[in-house]
């Protein structure tokens, strides 16, 4: 099928899409630590906030997928948009009152984890209508590309996220999200007003597809997803202590490093994204047999480190591997299946990285409380098998 060409406008507008969201969960990210201190949260209630939406998020993102290839993906991608805007603003919404001391102990604690989860369940309609709006955009050939430019625009929000809620932390520690919410709300006002739905016939329209998660067109990249972004949740989670014990940080010194640290990780996958996928022809497969080796001598070369520079600049490395891994699994799964299933197999390559957060900080951090070391070493170990599963299988035929 020859699908009409989108504008250039309306295609600049999902990434940007994209990109807002991205910075809006970075800068989440970044301020829930200290927001739940304010309120009188401990830790592990901080923790189960993040897994809570995170495990919503993974059951929700193939319910929308499959949702996407019936209603379309211009309706769904603003369910997902509007959905962020109304959550981080409720979200925000309650801290705010945390704040003033009108809400707290368990009122506020349950508020919270609401407010959360929607935003979760409605936000997770967007990624797979993006992939799923690339996917009908784009050749065979342009898919990699394609792809790689959604990934590039998640990444640019992680780094900016971090720098902007640093900047209007200076104004209030809210500030952040209700901007956020903001710039949502406004690119989806602009998609809503700007873009067409991508023509399809009527049989992919009135198809009910209902992918199956061990479909072996598709699982082996939705297993290299997964695990990539367990292992990669694993680390990421417990780096901020092994900053501070290995280097006998103050926790202001610590924030500081592990931003430098995040900033330069998005920064190489950004990196590899915009330029490495873009400008080279690059087939999934090959990207992540390159990617994934880099990861496996990332994860133990970081507890080498003999300075705070030198694990910021592994952390680079870190990034570097997983911006070529993640367009690979990503455009592999798409170019396994057919038109009809775009948005189907997009929600379960977007539920991949959720679910790797669901399980990967409770590992990690169970991990290192035994040593510190644990975390990192399981992350390797486990890139050794993937690594060579990931050489065994070919890349995905689009034309059959």
């Amino acid at each position: 099928m020859t699908l009409t060409s989108p504008s250039r406008l309306a295609s600049h507008l999902v990434l940007f899409s994209v990109l807002a969201t991205g910075i809006g969960q970075s800068m989440t990210f970044a301020l829930l630590a200290p927001l739940g201190r304010e309120v009188g949260l401990k830790e592990i209630q901080v923790g189960l906030i993040i897994t809570c939406s995170s495990l919503v998020f993974t059951l929700a993102s193939p319910v929308w997928g499959r949702i996407c290839d019936r209603w379309g993906r211009k309706p769904v991608l603003l369910v997902g948009q509007f959905g962020y805007a109304l959550g981080t603003l409720l979200f925000a919404t309650v801290f705010f009152y945390g704040l003033k001391g009108v809400l707290t102990g368990l009122t506020l604690y349950l508020l919270v984890i609401s407010s959360r989860v929607l935003m979760a369940s409605l936000m997770s309609a967007a990624p797979s209508a993006a992939s799923a709006y690339i996917a009908d955009t784009t050749t065979a050939g342009e898919r990699v590309a394609g792809m790689g430019q959604l990934g590039a625009a998640r990444t640019l929000g992680a780094i900016l996220g971090p720098a902007l809620s640093g900047l209007l932390a200076a104004i209030g520690l809210l500030a952040p999200l209700y901007l956020a919410a903001g710039v949502t709300l406004t690119s989806s006002i602009l998609l809503a007003v700007v873009m067409k739905e991508p023509m399809r016939t009527a049989a992919q329209r009135s198809a009910r597809v209902k992918l199956k998660l061990f479909d072996r067109r598709f699982f082996p990249f939705i297993l290299i997803g997964f695990l990539t972004f367990l292992a990669f949740s694993m680390v990421s989670q417990t780096i901020g202590f092994y900053f501070q014990d290995r280097f006998v940080l103050s926790g202001q010194a610590t924030a500081q490093g592990l931003g430098m640290g995040m900033m330069m990780s998005a920064a190489m996958s950004l990196f590899a994204q915009t330029l490495v996928v873009r400008r080279t022809s690059m087939t999934p497969r090959r990207l992540m047999n390159l990617g994934l080796p880099i990861l496996l001598i990332a994860y133990p070369a970081l507890l080498l480190a003999g300075s705070e520079p030198v694990l910021v600049a592994l952390m680079g490395i870190l990034g570097l591997g997983l911006g070529l891994v993640s367009p690979g699994f990503t455009a592999g799964a798409s170019l396994a299946v057919g038109p009809d299933e775009q948005g189907a197999v997009g929600g379960l390559i977007s539920a991949c990285p959720a679910a790797g957060f669901v399980l990967g900080p409770l590992i990690g951090t169970s991990l290192y409380q035994i040593n510190p070391v644990y975390p990192a070493l399981c992350a390797a170990l486990l890139m050794i098998p993937l690594t060579l599963y990931a050489r065994r299988f070919r890349d995905p035929d689009p034309t059959r």
